[in-house]
């Protein structure tokens, strides 16, 4: 069976997407398998560590391969633009036209789903907010004892560019390797969550076999809307 990759950036309503899919019986169980940060804990939940804590490559690709597979074979995984360089590397390299051959070689047919945000500067102020405070998302990744943020229009400077490049690469990488994926916009998933969770599915050849479900709540608030007018205003300033 084919698999999928949802290619995006940080803060694009990739959890709640990722939630909505596995949630339908058919998608696999998508997640962010190859990210360097997490692989030593997924490494030893699947019991693939050595006495030294280390593991051997083939057996964490095969064992997240599994993880990432659901029982009628389909397989999901989300990828950062970062992560993406990580992955090709552990997998032996391969130039930039090439590697989208290379996980085809590696994980079978592959569909792309590009997750992206038509608002960049909300998305660099929720990624500002989780990063200082430890709270990525509310009810099941929340810091135990929260920083409070406070503006930075630096800092938040920073993660835009940080966006812009990110989807920009993505874009530059599609092209390369003569893709055209599934777009979508995390606008539209967080207005109607079901109709574009149904719409990737249809998009994947895929009838949910269960209601589609996910926990996530909404971050964004006042203290987001209030930060990007205020963002705006010094972005003015900064470029007059």
């Amino acid at each position: 069976m084919p698999g999928y990759i949802i290619c995006t950036t940080p803060r694009s309503g990739s959890t709640l997407l990722c939630h909505l899919l596995r949630s339908s019986g058919v998608a696999g169980h998508p997640e962010s398998w190859f990210r360097h940060q997490n692989r030593a804990d997924w490494a030893k939940d699947w019991q693939i560590t050595r006495a030294d804590g280390s593991y051997a490559w083939p057996d964490y690709l095969a064992a997240a391969t599994k993880a990432a597979t659901g029982p009628n074979g389909v397989h999901g995984m989300r990828l950062m633009w970062n992560m993406l360089g990580e992955l090709v590397t552990d997998l032996g390299h391969a130039p930039l036209p090439d590697q989208a051959t290379l996980l085809a070689t590696t994980f079978g047919p592959l569909h792309y789903i590009h997750l992206l945000r038509h608002d960049r500067v909300a998305q660099a102020i929720s990624r500002y907010k989780a990063e200082v405070s430890g709270t990525w998302h509310l009810g099941f990744e929340e810091a135990m004892h929260p920083v409070q943020p406070t503006y930075d229009f630096a800092q938040i400077n920073t993660y835009l560019a940080e966006a812009q490049a990110d989807d920009s690469a993505w874009h530059h990488w599609f092209t390369v390797n003569a893709i055209t994926p599934y777009r979508l916009y995390y606008e539209d998933l967080a207005v109607a969550p079901l109709t574009t969770a149904l719409g990737v599915l249809a998009q994947l050849n895929l009838t949910a076999t269960k209601p589609l479900y996910a926990a996530n709540i909404k971050m964004a608030d006042k203290v987001s809307s209030d930060w990007a007018a205020r963002f705006a205003h010094d972005a003015r300033l900064a470029n007059p």
